[in-house]
């Protein structure tokens, strides 16, 4: 593996491990608040009012925790293409010097038959 594939995945880890950790976290706070509370139905208008305040509050809420839960699994995804980038070019100068070896070795063999037969 190149040197940059190495150093790209060692500097990005970190990244990619807190924004999963943070990932996590808002998934298990979401689900903490969403255990329903004694829900009793509203006596009159005005407590009809408080609950629907209430409850866009809450959708609020969902929105903000899924507008964040989409930027970090963008930032992840980011990374991991950047990952993959490197990794592709780490193969294709594997696949380089693989054809070079060859070369050497094909070139080699042949100096060395060149060398016993002359």
């Amino acid at each position: 593996m190149a040197l940059g594939t190495l150093n790209t995945i060692l500097n990005t880890a970190p990244i990619i491990i807190q924004g999963a950790t943070r990932l996590v976290k808002l998934l298990k706070q979401r689900e903490q608040k969403e255990n329903p509370d004694s829900y009793d139905i509203p006596a009159n208008l005005d407590d009809m009012k408080v609950e629907i305040q209430r409850l866009h509050k809450r959708l609020d809420t969902h929105d903000h925790a899924d507008y964040e839960q989409v930027k970090l699994i963008e930032e992840l995804a980011r990374q991991n293409e950047a990952i993959a980038t490197s990794l592709r070019s780490t193969v294709k100068q594997l696949h380089l010097m693989t054809l070079l070896a060859l070369v050497a070795l094909l070139l080699g063999g042949i100096a060395l038959l060149w060398h016993l037969l002359g």
